[in-house]
């Protein structure tokens, strides 16, 4: 297993806690340039920030507007992927159970089409139901500071995490993209 990917545990370990650049441990991208895109791409995703180091400034005491204001906006981009989702949902059930009007016109009804608009609908519900449960654990959980000190512990929980709050988005991604064809 990779170094950076490895559970730290500061003050057991005789690691230091920051880098060359001076970010912790449990943030600092990784040395490999593979994983270090995917992170970077995963943090993009789920956090709309190329890491996750403003965590750590937002989670000091004097920064509590800040992190109001950060949770506030997590919060809103979730709700708004949730309606998108619903409305994708929605979209792709008329399809799948409605017959065009005109076959010549819209052929949405042929076997490629309705797989292509199946796995849609798959899709968005599998979004809304991610994107609903992500909005409520980050609405309860993230309200306690405590969650950053878990994170701190276990890169691996911070992966999982970063993955579940990016799934949402990628699972929608999904689903319009097999739409867009089906059509």
């Amino acid at each position: 297993m990779h170094a950076t990917l490895r559970c730290t545990i500061p003050n057991i370990l005789p690691m230091s806690t920051t880098d060359t650049t001076g970010s912790p441990d449990w943030c600092r991208l990784p040395k490999n340039a593979f994983y270090r895109v995917f992170f970077k791409a995963l943090c993009m995703i789920a956090v709309s920030k190329p890491s996750v180091e403003h965590w750590e400034e937002l989670g000091q005491k004097s920064e509590e507007p800040k992190w109001d204001k950060h949770k506030k906006m997590v919060i809103n981009r979730f709700q708004n992927m949730n309606v998108t989702a619903g409305l994708v949902l929605t979209t792709s059930a008329v399809f799948i159970s409605t017959t065009p009007p005109n076959q010549t016109l819209i052929p949405y009804a042929s076997h490629g089409s309705y797989i292509l608009q199946v796995s849609s609908f798959i899709a968005a519900l599998i979004s809304l139901m991610t994107g609903t449960s992500v909005l409520i654990i980050y609405d309860n959980c993230y309200a306690h500071k405590g969650i950053l000190e878990a994170f701190k512990r276990s890169r691996r929980r911070l992966i999982f995490c970063l993955i579940l709050m990016a799934f949402p988005s990628l699972a929608l991604a999904v689903s319009t993209l097999a739409l867009m064809p089906s059509l």
